[in-house]
């Protein structure tokens, strides 16, 4: 992929990408999600056929980004989605996020001062007991060893990621491990992942997100949640999204938390590239 590497303060560089022409749709990722990954959504090239900018970017700890020392924050992060956003000189856009791209999307609205014309949060609005143990599970790990064992991250996504049949079904358990297993490391370096998680963490632990944050939505929103979401569960989710005021929930049945990518049918990306229409046609 073709980007650039933007200068967001204190020494920190994001690598960022803008594609197309149009109204702008910022793609905020999930944790340790590198940019490249967006495709197996096909969200990034529909948005671009249907007329818009698409802007991706490596958040802060991830691969070609800088990895300052951890703690991050979510709204650290979000400070560097916004000084993307002002590379690029965009000044509206739609913010769509997934997973813990959700928690940036919302923290964007508290650090920057342009317009946001719509959110869309896919897999990501309200964590999970499961999630915040995992976190906790992780952030012992790295004080106490450096890192999470390849290991433990295998299982994890493995567990996680796919939808309960795919776990059912032995062969492709196997074929998925051999693909986890093979992927390159996404992080700038042990900081990226302590960083990260450490974020991920303080809101999870703040009771994010609060009834304030929610009912001060003032844009069309969209909820996508996935059936089989342990990170995400759709009931949470659903609740939480009945407190923002122009909201519209969608499920997502029979995937997991990797549903955006996995579902054959990509129907998350469906719903969103719908909704940002929606939001450009007069």
């Amino acid at each position: 992929m073709s980007g650039a590497l933007v200068d967001v303060g204190d020494g920190i560089e994001i690598w960022a990408s803008s594609t197309g022409d149009g109204p702008a749709v910022l793609l905020s990722p999930g944790l340790g999600m590198p940019p490249g990954s967006w495709a197996f959504s096909g969200l990034p090239e529909r948005l671009a056929d249907a007329g818009f900018r698409v802007i991706t970017y490596a958040a802060r700890g991830v691969a070609p980004s800088s990895a300052p020392p951890a703690p991050y924050t979510v709204h650290g992060m979000a400070a560097d989605a916004a000084s993307v956003l002002g590379h690029f000189d965009v000044d509206e856009a739609i913010l769509v996020g997934y997973s813990m791209g959700c928690y940036v999307s919302q923290a964007l609205f508290d650090v920057w001062s342009g317009r946001v014309v719509g959110l869309a949060m896919i897999g990501g609005l309200r964590s999970s007991v499961i999630g915040e143990v995992v976190n906790r599970m992780e952030l012992d790990l790295i004080e106490r060893l450096g890192g999470v064992p390849a290991s433990v991250s295998l299982f994890e996504q493995l567990m996680t990621t796919l939808a309960p049949s795919t776990l059912r079904d032995n062969a492709q358990v196997g074929v998925w491990r051999d693909i986890l297993a093979s992927a390159s490391d996404v992080w700038t370096s042990p900081a990226g992942q302590h960083g990260q998680t450490a974020a991920s963490w303080a809101w999870m632990s703040a009771g994010e997100p609060t009834l304030d944050r929610l009912t001060a939505i003032d844009c069309p929103t969209l909820v996508v949640g996935f059936e089989d979401d342990v990170f995400f569960p759709p009931s949470g989710s659903r609740e939480a999204a009945s407190h923002i005021p122009d909201s519209r929930w969608l499920l997502v049945d029979g995937e997991g938390h990797g549903g955006l990518m996995l579902d054959p049918a990509h129907r998350a990306a469906s719903h969103v590239v719908d909704f940002c229409t929606s939001l450009a046609t007069p």
